[in-house]
């Protein structure tokens, strides 16, 4: 039981615990038990009104950033990192201007995707009256939390998402 709570708390408080809390578990007459100073700490933070959460930070992927321009029709990877997110939700993205739907082009898969998981960007068909266009990735859990990139469209041949 003690083991359960403790791992609520490392879910709760991802940043106070995860890879820097020292617990040494041992057994006294069949039952776990875990070091002191570890079950101070964490019995401290864990339900502690006072404990302040980092905020969660997006930033593009460096192995999947968004490009600089992309010809019509064609695709790119784009991948988010999303950091402090206890949720792990990921992102959602998303492009403007995107009037008609799709002049920005398309991501695809089209919901929610995993942090530091690529999406296929197509861009549109034609370039858009509005160029560049803007590509934005949004954390899930936090909303108001965003990275943005403009990517510059330009005639070319198409290239669909594999």
């Amino acid at each position: 039981m003690l083991d359960s709570v403790l791992a609520l708390c490392f879910d709760d408080h991802p940043m106070l615990f995860r890879k820097s809390l020292p617990v040494s578990i041992g057994k006294v007459a069949g039952v776990a038990v875990i070091g002191m100073a570890a079950l101070i700490v964490s019995l401290t933070a864990c339900g502690n009104s006072n404990a302040t959460l980092p905020p969660i930070v997006v930033t593009f992927d460096p192995d999947y950033p968004p490009p600089a321009s992309l010809e019509t029709g064609a695709y790119a990877a784009i991948a988010a990192t999303v950091t402090n997110d206890n949720k792990n939700a990921g992102v959602t993205f998303s492009c403007v201007p995107n009037s008609p739907a799709g002049a920005c082009g398309t991501f695809t898969p089209s919901g929610p995707t995993g942090s530091n998981v690529p999406v296929c960007y197509l861009a549109p068909d034609q370039i858009p009256t509005e160029n560049p266009v803007t590509v934005t990735a949004t954390s899930v859990t936090d909303p108001t939390k965003s990275v943005s990139a403009k990517i510059t469209i330009v005639s070319g041949a198409p290239q669909p998402c594999p």
